[in-house]
Formats: C-alpha cells, structure tokens, sequence
C-alpha cells in the first residue's frame, strides 16, 4: 500500500521559503529606497566649495528637502536582517532625522522617507505577496 502523506523535507522547505522572503523583502526595500532618492533630487540652491550661489531655494514644510550638495541622497540606503527578517531603509546622516520629522527648535518636518514607503506602499505589499507563489 502507498503511503499517503508525503515525505516533507523540513530544513530544505524552510530554506527555501527564507531565500524567496529574503528576495522579495530585498526588492521591497530597494523600491523604497529608490522612491526616497527620486524625492530628494528635486534641485536647491546647490552649493560650491562650501559656498551658496544663487537664489537659495529650500523646500516648504511638508514637501521633501531639496538638495543641495546631494549628501543626503548619496547616504540613502537599506539593510536586510536576516535572522529577524527585516528590511531598514534609511541613512546615518544626522539632519536627515530632523529634516524627516522637525526639531523642538522650530524646523518643521519635510517628510521624505515616510512619504517613500506611503507611495511605494502597493508595490511592497504585491512584493510581499509573492513570497507564497511559485
């Protein structure tokens, strides 16, 4: 007689499912990333040899920062971990946190990185999604 139930390959099945987790939450975060870049290349004033030239033109509050020398952009990135199996996005540049979310000291907030995973939201939820498909 056959037996009915079929042999399940623990360790290889989960394997398998942390590659494809991993993958999708991989391209989740790359969007997002992406998305904040593309909203922190709208041209400010721009800076030369540390000085400003030009009519100085700085975002409004609400409305993402402009960039001026590009750091901010160039500093953007994203993390896998995947023993928890998250994804950061983010950067360790200092006035990125206060430009994101204002200071007590009067800086009103210019959400970028909020707004990028708000508008790239479907697009990680479809990533996501696919984890189960084959």
């Amino acid at each position: 007689m056959i037996d009915p139930t079929p042999d399940w390959n623990g360790w290889g099945s989960i394997k398998h499912v942390r590659g494809r987790a991993m993958l999708f939450l991989e391209r989740a975060a790359l969007a997002v990333e992406s998305r904040a870049k593309e909203l922190l290349s709208i041209a400010g004033t721009g800076r030369v040899e540390g000085k400003q030239h030009g009519p100085v033109e700085r975002s409004k509050p609400g409305e993402p920062p402009r960039k001026q020398t590009g750091r901010l952009r160039g500093s953007v990135t994203h993390e896998i971990d995947e023993e928890t199996m998250t994804a950061r996005v983010g950067t360790n540049v200092d006035y990125g946190k206060h430009l994101e979310l204002g200071t007590k000291k009067g800086i009103l907030p210019r959400p970028w990185l909020r707004r990028a995973l708000a508008e790239e939201q479907v697009k990680v939820n479809e990533f996501l999604s696919q984890i189960g498909e084959e």
